[in-house]
């Protein structure tokens, strides 16, 4: 038989097991929350860096490419985490 103690205890230990996972989950979400900022801060120096380079006279053609392609990707990532 059961007793209200032992519900108590059962209730305590669920008790503590959400509060373990909660914590985890907040540490994760405030990492996530982080990492999003960089790749979005690098997002903005690449724009810029594309920029300034454009306006260049003299370009390398596998620069370009290279800042072409990072930018794209960064702008994926950045459309896939905010807009949508």
């Amino acid at each position: 038989m059961t007793t209200e103690g032992d519900y108590l205890e059962l209730a305590n230990d669920a008790q503590i097991r959400f509060n373990e996972q909660l914590a985890i989950i907040v540490k994760k979400d405030q990492e996530l929350r982080q990492i999003k900022k960089e790749l979005i801060s690098c997002y903005g120096y690449v724009r810029i860096l594309d920029n300034i380079y454009l306006q260049q006279e003299e370009q390398e053609p596998t620069i370009t490419i290279m800042l072409e392609v990072l930018r794209e990707f960064l702008s994926q990532f950045a459309e896939a985490q905010f807009i949508n």
